[in-house]
């Protein structure tokens, strides 16, 4: 059976573990950006217009000959992001590449065990003295063509997905696996929702279709199983503040609405449902808080494109900060965007 993604203006994936500081993204579908320097651009690429959210520094071009397809944010701020085959990362104010393997990478996470790279159906452990450390394969009849890594202390989280003959995206296969074995457990096969998990130490959370209805799920590291009924179209969740929150699609009365559903990540109980814009894109835990993407104009490289900063407990907005040409939030303790003008990419650093 196949499944429309959750996805809006070429973003593949979005998804998020602020509590350790970890994030991993995807997204495409914008012409690729050209090979630029990776030296930093001479200006920021947007102003604030809200006190309290802001933007640090001066924006990174990133390097590559194509749109980054998966970005990590360390524990350490630095900013791990594939371009084809290859892995570079930013530190500061520029850019480098650390890895290049042979088959394009579909997803990546970094954390103090060390950055840990999916090209097909394998994960690969890299440490930066020793090259390759450990390998795991996800045991799949079909080669994947999407993918998330989440890397949480000891334990590691992926889905993948396969588009057949082109077309949509399938139900995912959900794993899970500690970087102190080999062993390799499936979650769940062919019923979550590709591109819709978020992980930290209480375990990943998730939507599927389980029997005709769909479900915000939870598994813990020990492989325990928590799952409440969850009606929306979930897009891209976070976990931010003990909640879990997820920008969703719904249908009031036969128009498009989107709406973000918080619930309670102790206890998976509703928190709350609150309505917000068409133009809202993307959320993102973060050390600034919990971030909103807003892209108004529904085209690549936004000028009046904002992120803001919203309060856990309501969803309502706290402050504002204009992005120019903002694609999507990076959660993690350094918060950041990623902007795309002038024909190339850029990591904006925000905090609050």
């Amino acid at each position: 059976m196949t499944v429309a993604p959750a996805l809006r203006r070429g973003l593949v994936a979005v998804a998020v573990t602020a509590t350790t500081g970890l994030a991993v993204l995807a997204f495409g579908g914008p012409p690729a950006a050209r090979a630029v320097a990776t030296t930093a651009g001479p200006t920021t690429p947007a102003t604030v217009t809200a006190a309290r959210l802001h933007l640090t520094g001066t924006a990174v071009k990133l390097p590559g000959n194509s749109e980054p397809s998966a970005i990590s944010e360390a524990p350490n701020g630095s900013v791990y992001y594939a371009s084809g085959p290859s892995v570079y990362v930013v530190t500061g104010s520029s850019a480098s590449r650390v890895l290049t393997i042979n088959r394009p990478v579909l997803a990546l996470a970094a954390n103090s065990a060390g950055l840990f790279v999916q090209a097909g159906r394998t994960v690969t452990q890299y440490n930066s003295a020793a090259g390759p450390v450990r390998t795991w394969t996800l045991r799949s009849p079909h080669v994947p063509t999407a993918a998330g890594l989440y890397a949480v202390r000891g334990s590691l989280w992926a889905w993948t997905d396969y588009a057949a003959d082109g077309g949509s995206l399938r139900y995912a296969d959900v794993y899970r696996f500690s970087v102190s074995s080999a062993t390799v457990f499936r979650v769940s096969t062919g019923d979550a929702y590709p591109a819709e998990m978020a992980a930290d130490a209480a375990g990943a959370f998730y939507q599927a279709a389980i029997n005709n209805a769909s479900y915000l799920v939870q598994v813990t590291p020990a492989g325990v199983v928590h799952r409440v009924r969850y009606s929306g179209l979930g897009l891209r969740p976070t976990l931010s503040g003990g909640r879990v929150q997820f920008l969703a699609d719904r249908v009031d009365d036969g128009k498009s609405s989107v709406y973000l559903d918080s619930y309670s990540q102790d206890t998976l109980a509703r928190d709350y449902s609150r309505r917000v814009s068409t133009s809202d894109q993307a959320i993102a835990g973060t050390g600034a808080g919990l971030l909103l993407l807003s892209d108004p104009c529904g085209t690549l490289a936004c000028s009046s494109a904002t992120v803001s900063e919203l309060k856990h407990r309501t969803g309502a907005t706290e402050s504002t900060v204009a992005v120019k040409g903002a694609l999507a939030v990076v959660a993690g303790r350094a918060a950041a965007a990623i902007s795309y003008q002038d024909d190339a990419y850029f990591l904006v650093r925000l905090a609050s």
